[in-house]
């Protein structure tokens, strides 16, 4: 397997996905005291990495059950095209997890076992997503899943390394991140609907069909930028994490298409795009809001 191959079947597009999360714990770690940066980007690193082998165990378990097609968007295609024999990616995905858990134990070394029990539950979420008979990527809970475990879960962790402290700011902050990508997940289930439904798949635009598919949509964005107000009011994120309300028209033109009858490919790579917005958004607010003392 070439370098090239490898990097194709992490899925590069998707990795931001991770950076967001990593980047909202280090700047509200800073905001609070001193912080190490070695250990935040080796925090960055190790996330980026469990983020790569799952996208691979997705890429073989969705193909050993005949979802991957030629057609499917979204694949690194190496699997149905014949690149590539399902055993070189299964051995890609553990190789990877195993580099990743390596790492880890760097960052145990220094902030101790609590991130070692996160790493590994984080590991074994990351697999039963896609593998096993019913594996949660193929019900209504995936969005729920990804929307713990990379906004507060992926947030606390990466403020934990980077300074070995936890704070209510950087759990505030986490609500806006695991909704935004929460919601690149729900496009992109909206996008697979119709041959997931075809495949016995029953994920949230299925279960709740397009009568109450804005519930979700909405109810996304509003808890973002709605939330994030909110948690500004009760004085649990500085005023100027309010900056992120610049995405919000973004956000509305969004779910209009995600809500469309007929939502194009584009809709997930614009999510995650506005996911980085508003990650950066409330990266730079934070950042600001602790050099003015707040």
């Amino acid at each position: 397997m070439t370098l090239g191959t490898l990097w194709r079947i992490s899925r590069p597009p998707t990795l931001l996905a991770t950076v967001v999360p990593v980047l909202v714990g280090t700047v509200a770690a800073a905001g609070s005291g001193p912080i190490s940066l070695p250990l935040a980007a080796l925090m960055a690193v190790v996330g980026l990495l469990i983020q790569a082998a799952t996208n691979m165990i997705n890429e073989y378990a969705d193909w050993a059950r005949g979802v991957d097609t030629p057609e499917s968007i979204g694949i690194a295609g190496v699997l149905v095209s014949g690149e590539l024999g399902p055993g070189s990616v299964r051995r890609a995905a553990w190789g990877t997890y195993a580099l990743a858990l390596v790492l880890g134990l760097v960052l145990v070394a220094f902030r101790g076992p609590v991130l070692l029990l996160l790493g590994l539950a984080s590991i074994g979420v990351s697999v039963v997503y896609s593998w096993g008979p019913n594996p949660i990527s193929a019900t209504p809970f995936g969005e729920a899943v990804v929307l713990l475990f990379m906004g507060p879960l992926e947030v606390l962790v990466s403020e934990y390394a980077a300074a070995a402290r936890l704070t209510t700011e950087a759990l505030a902050a986490s609500l806006p991140v695991g909704c935004m990508v929460a919601l690149i997940l729900l496009a992109n289930n909206v996008r697979d609907r119709d041959g997931d439904a075809r495949r016995g798949r029953r994920t949230l635009p299925i279960v709740l069909g397009p009568g109450r598919l804005p519930w979700a949509v909405d109810g996304l964005i509003a808890a973002a930028f709605a939330g994030t107000a909110l948690l500004v009011a009760l004085g649990l994120l500085p005023v100027e994490a309010l900056v992120i309300l610049l995405a919000a028209p973004r956000a509305w033109v969004l779910a209009r298409e995600i809500l469309g009858p007929s939502p194009g490919v584009r809709i997930v790579p614009e999510a995650a795009r506005l996911h980085l917005l508003v990650g950066a958004l409330l990266g730079a607010g934070l950042f600001t809001g602790a050099l003015t003392g707040r």
